[in-house]
Order: structure tokens, then C-alpha cells, then sequence
């Protein structure tokens, strides 16, 4: 037994018979059939060797991508990544011998470790993250304890990206979504302010400002999901962007806070800030979630006020830009 075999795993659907096999022969639980949104990921631990399986439907990776539902209401998952080896006090699992042959391991030097990872980590003050690739999906990562000089964890994991926009966010079936247009609406800004990593060809052709032809659009040239891939590389826009999606508020140098909540936006967009507080405020009614969802669906912006809210942002990515500097 290798690494390179466990290694070779990452990325299988769980309810293939080769993975479902290799979990019988090592004394391992039976990969679940599949994961709840609410579960978001199940694991499987190898108490014997000193392990873990992780198992997620949401990985944000094309191969992956979207989510696939089945008709039980759960959706279809994949091994994401194995948790190889972790310090611990209680001392390493026993592995066959030559089970770390040619890689790097818990018992690696750091010259070794550089010598594995070309040379390449990342410096987090006194550890060292080293990343590397291991088949066409998957990266092998490695922490170093500059301290304590020694390994502390190894993962094999799916070489992810990161999500700003997702599936969800462009389905019109999707009745959680109270604020439909918000998501067109950053789509649209983005590709008006030439943010998106697209050809000269598809800009000069333009984008309607109209939802459904933006929709099309998502999913005809953006794989209908906006992630970090897809971007210019920009602190500045990814700051607004991951401030677009939670009410959390972006914090300047001077202090200033800017509040960016997309679904905020679009109320504030169509003037319907203040009518809205008072449903969202309001302790005596029935159905408080129904209320609130229903004023928030009722919201449809007109042009001007599109236009509006791409300006808001446009002023909001401004100011980031340039506290960044």
C-alpha cells in the first residue's frame, strides 16, 4: 500500500463500486450514497491509519459543477479530499512500511519538503504551506512548523475555486431566492465595467440590460456561476463582491464602513429601504418570515433604478480601490 493509491481516490463519485470496494477491503464504513445541503459534507474517519474522508456535493470545480439533485431531495457526492496526517500527541498510526516512499511525509525534514515542492510554499510566520499538484483535480498540501520543525498535517484535496455567484443564485426555481434580479444585476456591473475575463469579441457585442437575456448569458459564457477564475485579478473587486453576499460591512483604513449586501442593495436601489425595516422590525405578525420574504420578492426594479445600484456599487469599488491603494 502507497500514498499514491489513496492519493488516486480524490475525486470519485461516492457510489462508485472501485471506491465502495476499496472502503470494504480496509475495514472502512460504506461511502454515504449521497448528501443532504444541510449536511454540506459527511466524513468517514480511519481511526487504523490515522485518517479521514471528507465527501461534499458543493465543490466548486467545473468537473464537479453544479450540484446534481436526486429524487430523494439529496444530491450526489464526491470524495473532496483525505485528511493523510495530522500531529497528534497520541502518536502517528501505524502505516506499512514505504507507505511515504518518494514523498514527502510526516517524518520529512524541511529541506526534504522543499526538495518535494520544488521550492514553492507559502509563508504564514512560522509555518509553511506547501502546495502541489497530484493529478489532473487534485493538490497535495502540506504544513511545516517552523518552530517546532517538524510536519504537522497533510491533505489530499479537489483543487477548488472560490465562489462569489453560484448555481442558485441564477435559478429561477429557486424560491429562497426572494431578489432575483440582484444577481443579474452584479453580472451585468461586471460586465459593463469589464471585470469579467472575457474576449474583446463578446464585449463588443454588448449585454442587454434585462434579466432573462442575462441568464442566457451566465450560462452561455460563464459555465452560470461567477468564480475568482473568472475575474481580473483585483483585491479591490473581490473585496466588494465577497461583501455582496452577507451583511457584514466592509471596513475602510479611516474607519468608514461601507455596506454592500446585495439583496439590501436592490431594496434601497428601489426606495423601499424604510417600507422594508418596518415589516423586517415588525414582532407581531403571524408568519414574519413569509412577510418578509413576500415584501422582498415584490420588489422589481425599473431601469433608472438598475442603474442605480450598479452605481452604488461602481462608487463602492472606488472607494475600495483606492483604500487599497
Amino acid at each position: 500500500m502507497h500514498v499514491s493509491e489513496w492519493v488516486g481516490l480524490v475525486g470519485t463519485k461516492s457510489t462508485d463500486e472501485r471506491l465502495v470496494e476499496w472502503f470494504a477491503q480496509h475495514a472502512l464504513a460504506r461511502p454515504p450514497k449521497s448528501v443532504t445541503a444541510n449536511q454540506g459534507k459527511r466524513s468517514i474517519k480511519d481511526k487504523a491509519r490515522g485518517m479521514e474522508h471528507h465527501f461534499a456535493f458543493d465543490i466548486i470545480n467545473d468537473r464537479f459543477y453544479p450540484p446534481v439533485s436526486l429524487k430523494s431531495g439529496s444530491l450526489e457526492c464526491y470524495l473532496q479530499a483525505i485528511s493523510l496526517y495530522a500531529c497528534s500527541p497520541k502518536g502517528s498510526a501505524v502505516l506499512p512500511e514505504g507507505f511515504w516512499n518518494g514523498w514527502a511525509g510526516p517524518g520529512s525534514s524541511l529541506e526534504h519538503c522543499l526538495a518535494f515542492f520544488d521550492g514553492q510554499f507559502e509563508d504564514y510566520d512560522d509555518t509553511y504551506l506547501f502546495r502541489r499538484a497530484v493529478g489532473d483535480v487534485a493538490e497535495l498540501k502540506l504544513w511545516f512548523s517552523l518552530k517546532k520543525q517538524r510536519v504537522e498535517t497533510i491533505d489530499v484535496r479537489l483543487v477548488e475555486d472560490r465562489q462569489f455567484l453560484g448555481a442558485y443564485d441564477f435559478d429561477p426555481e429557486n424560491i429562497h431566492n426572494t431578489t432575483k434580479q440582484t444577481a443579474t444585476l452584479l453580472v451585468k456591473w461586471l460586465f459593463d465595467d469589464r471585470h469579467l475575463l472575457l474576449d474583446d469579441g463578446v464585449y463588443q457585442r454588448g449585454l442587454e440590460d434585462d434579466h432573462e437575456a442575462i441568464l442566457r448569458f451566465v450560462h452561455g459564457h460563464l459555465n452560470g456561476h461567477v468564480w475568482k477564475s473568472q475575474l481580473a485579478d483585483d483585491r479591490a473587486l473581490r473585496d466588494v463582491l465577497s461583501h455582496t453576499q452577507t451583511s457584514r460591512r466592509l471596513v475602510l483604513k479611516d474607519g468608514e464602513t461601507l455596506e454592500l449586501f446585495a439583496q439590501h442593495l436592490h431594496l434601497k436601489a428601489a426606495g423601499a429601504w424604510e417600507a422594508y425595516q418596518r415589516v423586517y422590525n415588525d414582532d407581531t405578525l403571524d408568519d414574519w418570515s413569509g412577510a418578509v420574504a413576500e415584501f422582498e420578492r415584490g420588489v422589481v426594479l425599473t431601469f433608472a433604478q438598475r442603474m442605480h445600484f450598479r452605481e452604488m456599487l461602481g462608487d463602492a469599488y472606488r472607494k475600495v480601490k483606492a483604500d487599497i491603494g
